[in-house]
């Protein structure tokens, strides 16, 4: 049985370089390239793979952020994020929100065919170029997220990755379909999950945990 497979990534030259390299292997298919979240989900909704190998650093959207909402309307699907950011951060993230795999963009071509190969017998798979410090403590169930985000819900985190952007409610509304009343309702929440005194200060916090 093939692979099927989604490459998300807003750089054109890396989706299709990784795609070129993925088809190499017979047992791979690649069945959607998206280069923002509306694509992705849609593509995701449509085709329900195997695989989605996802970026980190996506245009008007986290890539962190669209984890939960991929597993939410495609449960078997699994993910690797495919990303230059090494922070542990971001793994303990990814990795609370559903990911299983978590491959650097600086590894061997050979890396990401592993973690496509290991991750759709569903098991964990990690770049070699992380400590193995991240690995070791999320095999063994004793990591927890290092930063004041580890409290966020999935949606929460949405509207978070879109204020660090500069995002107006009303911009972050339309992006995430719900209504500017309720983008303000989870801004008041981050707010006080992250000891911010308003908007500004929030913004300012939020700067420190999203890629630019």
């Amino acid at each position: 049985m093939m692979t099927s497979i989604i490459i998300v990534d807003d750089h054109p030259v890396i989706s299709r370089g990784l795609k070129g390299i993925l088809e190499k292997d017979t047992s791979f298919e690649i069945v959607g390239e998206a280069a923002d979240s509306k694509s992705a989900l849609s593509f995701v909704e449509k085709t329900q793979p195997h695989i989605v190998i996802l970026d980190i650093t996506l245009q008007k959207a986290d890539g962190i952020s669209l984890i939960a909402r991929i597993k939410e309307i495609s449960p078997g699907t699994e993910i690797i994020m495919y990303t230059m950011h090494n922070a542990k951060e971001y793994v303990y993230r990814a990795f609370q929100l559903g990911a299983l795999g978590y491959v650097l963009k600086g590894d061997t071509i050979e890396e990401i065919r592993k973690a496509v190969n290991t991750v759709v017998q569903k098991r964990p798979y990690f770049s070699s170029g992380l400590p193995g410090s991240i690995a070791h403590e999320l095999l063994s169930g004793k990591s927890r997220s290092a930063d004041a985000l580890s409290d966020l819900t999935p949606r929460e985190y949405e509207v978070a990755s879109c204020i660090a952007r500069g995002m107006t409610p009303d911009q972050v509304a339309a992006a995430l379909f719900i209504s500017p009343k309720t983008v303000r309702v989870h801004r008041t929440n981050l707010m006080h999950k992250l000891s911010c005194n308003g908007v500004q200060a929030l913004l300012l916090q939020l700067h420190k945990y999203f890629p630019s």
